[in-house]
């Protein structure tokens, strides 16, 4: 679903691969089959009651799997918060949103602290700059899904009644909440700042019902040009689809 909401600013949708000149829709449509085996993998091993050291191991083969079979990254940041968020909604045996984020905070602590940090572009880029990105989002249980993009798309699909506006305004919301690493390593922090004012202008522009969809083409040529991807925000968005399905708001 996040694959193909189009258009999307800086990355890669129906329209075109945004600001990765090394990714296209049918290498995304194979990352995610790999990410649904890795999912299913997660599940067992849940299922088994083996330890969480173990769940990390499965999230690493992972990553590497897809390092391997197509030559980038592609949903290693999807994988992490996905596995998270799978093993935080195990633990709290509840669909209480408030047991899951518990739940997560408290392995996002163990994990981060249990764990030595690879060399990646996300911790150059958290270092750097000071930021706190995925490693923060997580111990505060993912508040730029649960407490902004997610209340967000509730207001927009009862004020708009429609699938799409309530995506986008979302995904404004996201740009403007999520510190991510991913614009940072690219950009820098003008250009997360600047991803920042632009969610904010895009989901005035939902709200109004105005044309977001040519805001958000124009939005893409700039980014195209600028370098400018929002990889992080992606994910989040792939993640409160996730939350939505599986609450049954959406089908």
């Amino acid at each position: 679903m996040e694959l193909y909401l189009t258009p999307k600013p800086g990355l890669v949708d129906l329209a075109d691969c945004g600001s990765h000149p090394d990714l296209s829709i049918c290498t995304m449509e194979r990352s995610i089959q790999y990410v649904s085996d890795y999912l299913d993998e997660m599940v067992s091993s849940l299922a088994a009651g083996e330890a969480f050291v173990h769940q990390r191991h499965i999230g690493v083969r992972a990553e590497q799997r897809l390092l391997e079979q197509l030559g980038t990254n592609t949903h290693k940041g999807f994988i992490f918060l996905s596995g998270m968020l799978l093993i935080a909604r195990w633990h709290a045996a509840s669909a209480d949103e408030y047991a899951i984020r518990q739940a997560l905070s408290a392995l996002a602590v163990e994990f981060f602290k249990n764990v030595a940090e690879q060399s990646t572009n996300g911790r150059q880029a958290r270092r750097k700059y000071q930021a706190g990105g995925i490693v923060v989002e997580s111990i505060r249980g993912f508040p730029s899904i649960f407490e902004e993009g997610l209340p967000v798309f509730r207001q927009a699909m009862k004020q708009h009644d429609c699938f799409r506006a309530a995506s986008f305004a979302m995904l404004a919301r996201l740009m403007q909440t999520v510190e991510d690493t991913t614009t940072l390593h690219r950009a820098g922090s003008q250009g997360l700042s600047r991803v920042k004012r632009d969610g904010h202008q895009l989901e005035q522009i939902v709200a109004e019902g105005d044309d977001y969809i040519a805001f958000l083409k124009e939005l893409n040529r700039t980014y195209i040009r600028m370098n400018i991807t929002t990889g992080g925000i992606a994910d989040m968005l792939g993640i409160a689809y996730g939350c939505l399905l599986a609450s049954g708001e959406i089908s």
